[in-house]
């Protein structure tokens, strides 16, 4: 008995090398066509992907949800869909949390992306045009900041060094959120109809309830119309 399992083990051993050197040299192949075609963005795209699948794939036995801040229905993450097939969304975006309630030991979270809108480029009745509010709401958190931290330090100079050093970092936390406002576009489109679900090792932002995106939300309204959109594309 003991002989039989070792030879299943060597010749499952043998097909998984063999299929391992098969897909690598997929990978290279592919890889290598987009390179010798001039199509360097998505040789990169491709690569960056490989790179963080492998890293996400590697802590997947480490990776602990708990660690995460919670998230709730109409939050507002960034996080990395990865390189995708088609015309499935994918990359770096912008996605609304959906969850009526997600539990902080859960590892996923059901989201819908949205993309920038684009001049010019007619969208289907899939999608949901959410409008500048995504780009209003973080801006409008960050000009409260500001205007809190202007009155709390109104006298810096004559603060003591504990206070200076929590000026110093609430200052650049501001410079942060205005950093990420300035890249966002002011238009978003929410593409209902590739609501999805993912692990939350892809969240790049907000992680922690001191992150850049912690506190950006949608309206009721917005998700309200969200619902009607699901229920019109997914419910007779």
């Amino acid at each position: 008995m003991e002989k039989m399992q070792n030879t299943e083990n060597k010749i499952e051993y043998i097909n998984t090398v063999t299929h391992k050197q098969i897909a690598l040299n997929q990978l290279d192949s592919l890889l290598t066509y987009h390179i010798d075609n001039n199509n360097f963005k998505k040789a990169n795209l491709l690569s960056y992907w490989f790179e963080n699948f492998a890293k996400y794939n590697l802590a997947e036995e480490t990776f602990n949800p708990k660690l995460l801040k919670k998230y709730k229905r109409g939050s507002i993450i960034k996080a990395n869909l990865g390189f995708n097939v088609g015309n499935e969304e994918g990359g770096l975006h912008y996605c609304i949390v959906i969850d009526k309630s997600n539990a902080l030991s859960s590892g996923t979270l059901t989201v819908i992306p949205l993309t920038s809108i684009k001049e010019n480029k007619k969208y289907n009745s899939t999608t949901l045009n959410l409008g500048d509010e995504i780009y209003l709401n973080l801006k409008k958190i960050c000009d409260n900041m500001s205007q809190k931290l202007s009155k709390e330090y109104e006298d810096i100079w004559k603060l003591p060094a504990e206070k200076v050093e929590q000026f110093n970092l609430d200052f650049k936390y501001i410079k942060k959120v205005e950093k990420e406002i300035s890249k966002m576009k002011k238009g978003s489109i929410a593409l209902v109809s590739q609501i999805t679900t993912i692990s939350k090792q892809r969240i790049y932002d907000p992680k922690t309830s001191s992150d850049i995106l912690a506190n950006l939300r949608v309206s009721n309204n917005t998700l309200d119309l969200i619902d009607s959109k699901i229920k019109e594309l997914f419910i007779k």
